[in-house]
């Protein structure tokens, strides 16, 4: 899959592939020995594309708060079989001064995680990643992501200034975490954005501590009253997240 067959940027955009040198993002992001440990699981970085005022006429976001004036777009290929893609997204993003789309691009699985940037509130001239959503990893040829991939189409996106526009991508990644529990990408009302958001972290939530007491059951060490508290929990999580997928699909244009 071409990276442009999903974002679908203007050809003026695109940057050619060009290989990013780790050593220039160890120097540029003045980067400790722990996270170049973490680099060292990525194999390559390529620049694939730049949104900005001259390649889109999308205009930037310059004030008090924010000074966006473009939007770097980059495809990762990580090293091995790592699939460290949180803790290396969350290292790459702050290797740079603007908002950061990556598309982490295996043999068979992706991962697209996105960034947001303000000034920084404590030192002048800074910026500081604000926000990041990522997908998680999720199979190309899985349909249920179909939907959730044709809206991050370039035509799709909201293009009036470059925050709307990247603010845009970050929000679709986020409903993109709700597709394995709910079988499919929901799609809601501008009105209905908030509360869906909530519900969608609600879950999100809900699912990170049912992973937790999976794990801690399958201690040795567990005693059989643990064992049956931490069952009875994790019936309690699965009724709520049940209760979660029926409110956002009444709140969704998308249905089962």
């Amino acid at each position: 899959m071409r990276l442009n067959d999903i974002f679908r940027l203007p050809e003026a955009a695109l940057a050619g592939d060009k290989r990013i040198p780790k050593t220039m993002l160890v120097s540029q992001a003045a980067l400790t020995k722990h996270e170049q440990k973490t680099l060292d699981k990525v194999k390559r970085v390529e620049h694939f594309a730049t949104v900005q005022k001259s390649t889109t006429r999308i205009p930037s976001c310059v004030n008090d708060e924010r000074d966006i004036q473009g939007i770097i777009f980059l495809r990762c290929e990580m090293a091995g079989d790592s699939e460290a893609y949180a803790d290396v997204g969350k290292l790459l993003h702050k290797c740079f001064p603007n908002p950061t789309v990556i598309v982490f691009d295996g043999e068979s699985h992706m991962c697209i995680s996105a960034s947001v940037t303000r000034k920084s509130l404590s030192e002048k001239g800074a910026v500081v990643v604000e926000d990041v959503q990522s997908t998680g990893r999720f199979a190309k040829e899985d349909r249920q992501y179909a939907t959730f991939l044709d809206t991050l189409a370039f035509d799709e996106l909201d293009q009036r200034d470059l925050l709307c526009y990247v603010k845009d991508i970050t929000w679709n990644i986020q409903l993109s975490r709700s597709v394995p529990m709910l079988g499919f990408y929901p799609t809601c009302n501008e009105h209905d954005r908030g509360q869906l958001a909530e519900l969608i972290d609600e879950s999100n939530r809900l699912s990170k501590e049912l992973r937790d007491i999976q794990i801690a059951g399958r201690d040795k060490d567990i005693t059989l009253n643990e064992k049956a508290k931490l069952r009875m929990r994790g019936k309690e999580i699965k009724r709520k997240n049940d209760e979660i997928a029926e409110k956002i699909k009444e709140i969704c244009d998308g249905r089962d």
